[in-house]
C-alpha cells in the first residue's frame, strides 16, 4: 500500500497536526518500513513596507525555529522508533508541497482540507496540490 508518506502540517495549528498524523499513524500500522516525511511551509513576507522593517536574515531564523518547532512536535506525536523525516521550506505552500513529493518520491500526500478548523471547503492551496500532482493526495477534514 502505501509506505512513503508525504504528511504536510501547519505548525500554528498542533491539535490539526496531530489529528493528521494520527491518522496517518493508524493507515500505516500494519507496516514497519513506513517513512513519515513531515513538512512545514514558510511563506515569505512579500509585502515590501514589512519586509523593509525585518532584519536582513529574517527568514532564515523562523525557518530554523520552524525545524526546532517541528522536532519538538514529531518527538511527541510519533512512537519512539517510527521513521521520521522533518522537512521545512520555505516558498509557496502547493508548490513546495509538489516539488517535495516529487523529488522524496512519495506514494501518498496527506493534508488538512483547510488549516482553518471552521472552514466549510478546500484551501486554495489543498485544491492547488491536488490539482499539480500526479500523486494521490488524501485530503482530511
Amino acid at each position: 500500500m502505501y509506505n512513503k508518506l508525504l504528511i504536510a502540517i501547519d505548525l500554528s495549528d498542533l491539535k490539526s497536526a496531530k489529528y493528521v498524523v494520527d491518522t496517518c499513524l493508524k493507515m500505516t500500522a500494519q507496516d514497519p518500513n513506513t517513512v513519515y516525511r513531515v513538512v512545514t511551509i514558510i511563506e515569505p513576507v512579500d509585502d515590501s513596507f514589512i519586509s523593509a522593517f525585518l532584519p536582513k536574515n529574517f527568514d532564515k531564523s523562523v525557518v530554523e525555529e520552524a525545524n526546532k518547532a517541528l522536532h519538538e512536535f514529531t518527538k511527541s506525536a510519533f512512537p519512539e522508533g517510527a521513521k521520521v523525516q522533518h522537512i521545512v521550506a520555505h516558498g509557496t505552500i502547493y508548490e513546495e508541497i509538489n516539488r517535495i513529493a516529487q523529488e522524496k518520491s512519495v506514494d501518498l500526500i496527506v493534508m488538512l482540507a483547510s488549516s482553518k478548523p471552521e472552514a466549510k471547503g478546500l484551501s486554495s492551496n489543498t485544491v492547488k496540490v491536488a490539482r499539480n500532482t500526479d500523486k494521490p493526495v488524501l485530503i482530511l477534514r
